[in-house]
């Protein structure tokens, strides 16, 4: 094709005494419609595809060299190049989709609830309640249906599949999305997430479903951090080579995966973290999950929720005390405390600072919650006494000691 002779003249004229028509996004929107070259935005990946017209070659490194084809156009036809990739940025803003959003809309729901069919390919181990099972897979399915449909949109839960290595865990996150060529673009397995590292968070945001891998070890690092990023609505990052932050509305749901089966760190935050031990998955389902999205999307249409309610919510969070791990100060908090005293009268008021140093443990930030938390468990919500939040601890007395001094074994 010879687009010298095809392109027309540019909407945006050369100046006077000169032949070279400006830069502007006009003129390079111009060029592109002309050389039948589409631009876009993807909002779920979050980066703008450049679509060549019978472009054959490698596809390592694709998004420079279709740039670089752009460039050498521009130049064959004495556009200044500098502003350019600029200018192709906002032309393929303008023209944004949602990959998720199209195939939910691909097809209207038919009318036929598939969402049993899904419940069955979840086999939770014995023990967990078949109700809030299906509560969570439904309310979690649809927030993926909701990430790719509604502005403002907001995860509040991030579904937790613990089980064995091999139960195919990674594979059932997978097989959600029912086009393969779609899944593999939009589905993110095995992501390793660290809340303070700015690549990692990246690439955690390019997709509509991220499953964080082995969660127990994303624990490890900043765990406030990582919670409030888990529902936060809008995320705010600098992309390599961009000259400013950018911000994105959330438009990903997490899942996560894990083996062992204490796994919970945070008593606080728990809830989050919408635990189904499972003891089997079926992946090789053939459930037209293409339906199943559009009948969640349809019930979002219809103000359905994608949050627990709060008596689901005080049933997880029992059922997620299973999965906490063992704290030191909790274990030694419980030996302290005489629950058959709870509620008497003159017992000693205590803050968690107090409990910490009468359990010989180091008085820091983070102990000071952990002790609060181990507290609250066990005693309820404290009182301020004398301008500090306080409980009345009923101390076990082990040998006439005052239970106000340490006690028991230095940690």
């Amino acid at each position: 094709m010879n687009i010298r002779k095809e392109i027309g003249p540019f909407p945006d004229r050369p100046p006077p005494r000169s032949d070279r028509p400006p830069a502007t996004i006009a003129n390079v929107e111009h060029l592109l419609e002309h050389a039948g070259i589409k631009v876009r935005y993807n909002e779920v990946s979050k980066r703008d595809e450049i679509l060549l017209p019978n472009k054959t070659g490698s596809r390592d490194n694709v998004d420079n060299v279709t740039l670089t084809y752009i460039i050498s156009l521009a130049a064959e036809h004495h556009i200044p190049t500098g502003n350019v990739p600029g200018f192709v940025e906002a032309i393929a803003n303008k023209n944004a989709y949602n990959p998720v959003q199209d195939w939910i809309r691909s097809r209207p729901w038919d009318g036929t609830d598939r969402l049993p069919d899904v419940y069955g390919t979840v086999v939770q181990a014995e023990g967990y309640p078949e109700s809030l099972k299906e509560i969570i897979l439904r309310k979690w399915l649809r927030s993926v249906s909701a990430a790719a449909t509604r502005n403002n949109f907001r995860s509040r839960g991030v579904l937790t599949l613990q089980g064995a290595q091999g139960a195919g865990k990674s594979s059932w996150i997978k097989a959600l999305i029912s086009d393969p060529d779609l899944a593999d673009g939009v589905i993110k397995l095995g992501h390793h997430m660290d809340p303070s590292n700015k690549d990692s968070l990246i690439g955690a945001i390019g997709f509509a479903i991220t499953e964080i891998g082995e969660l127990d070890s994303s624990f490890k690092k900043d765990i406030a951090r990582l919670k409030g990023f888990l529902t936060d609505d809008t995320d705010r990052v600098r992309r390599p080579y961009d000259r400013r932050e950018s911000s994105y509305p959330r438009r990903t749901v997490f899942a996560a995966t894990v083996n062992e089966h204490q796994f919970l760190q945070d008593p606080t935050g728990n809830t989050r973290f919408w635990t189904i031990p499972v003891a089997s998955l079926n992946w090789q389902h053939q459930i037209d999950m293409q339906q199943v999205f559009a009948q969640l999307a349809q019930e979002v249409e219809e103000g359905e929720t994608w949050w627990l309610a709060d008596d689901e919510e005080a049933l997880l969070n029992d059922l997620n005390s299973r999965h906490s791990t063992a704290s030191p100060v909790a274990e030694r908090l419980a030996e302290m405390v005489d629950i058959d005293r709870i509620g008497a009268e003159g017992l000693a008021a205590m803050s968690a600072s107090e409990v910490l140093e009468a359990l010989a443990f180091p008085l820091t930030n983070p102990m000071a919650r952990e002790a609060g938390a181990a507290l609250r468990n066990l005693l309820g919500d404290p009182k301020k006494i004398n301008g500090t939040m306080k409980w009345r601890v009923p101390v076990r007395d082990v040998d006439g000691s005052n239970p106000a001094k340490p006690w028991g074994k230095p940690y």
